[in-house]
């Protein structure tokens, strides 16, 4: 199988690819139905460009760079976007339970209609960020700054959250008394 460094100002389908790159570049593109497999990333780059039904479960895309993209119909499963930098990206229908988005930093980003079942935000920073009939149960949400954040249209069963990080937080009036139980008070 030939190795691709960049892809630009293309559209690629039904491929699967299993390699390292130190460097790939995909910028104006649309891709759809990629399985990246085992995939290993140096360094990643993506922007512009729409993906869609493709499948990246499990790869580290830890410090990588993604700006003005969008994911519908992915599979993040237990994919580490830890550190990495999302400006202006949407995900839609995606499945990103187990994906780590620890010190990530998200700007302007969409996630709508995912499942982040048992992922984890910790330490994430985020300004902008739209979550929109998610599932978040159990979500680790520890030391993060969730101010302005509304998740009244999201599943929060079970979620890890701290008091510091639910200032500011939007919630509906079912959320907020699921949240007292962290205020460690007695409703009667």
């Amino acid at each position: 199988m030939e190795k691709i460094d960049n892809i630009k100002n293309t559209t690629i389908e039904n491929k699967e690819i299993n390699e390292h790159y130190e460097e790939l570049e995909i910028k104006n593109a649309i891709l759809n139905k990629i399985d990246w497999k085992n995939s290993k990333f140096d360094y990643l780059e993506i922007t512009n460009t729409t993906i869609t039904t493709s499948i990246f479960s499990n790869l580290n895309l830890s410090g990588q760079t993604f700006y003005k993209v969008k994911f519908e119909n992915c599979n993040f499963l237990g994919t580490n976007f830890s550190t990495a930098f999302l400006k202006e990206v949407e995900f839609i229908n995606c499945n990103l339970s187990y994906a780590n988005l620890s010190m990530a930093e998200l700007d302007k980003v969409t996630i709508k209609d995912c499942n982040l079942k048992d992922a984890s935000i910790y330490k994430m920073k985020q300004k902008s960020l739209k979550l929109i009939n998610c599932n978040l149960e159990s979500v680790d949400m520890f030391e993060t700054n969730l101010e302005k954040l509304d998740i009244r249209t999201c599943n929060i069963n079970h979620i890890k959250i701290d008091i510091p990080s639910m200032k500011g937080l939007i919630v509906n009036e079912e959320q907020a008394l699921a949240l007292s139980k962290f205020l460690q008070i007695i409703i009667e």
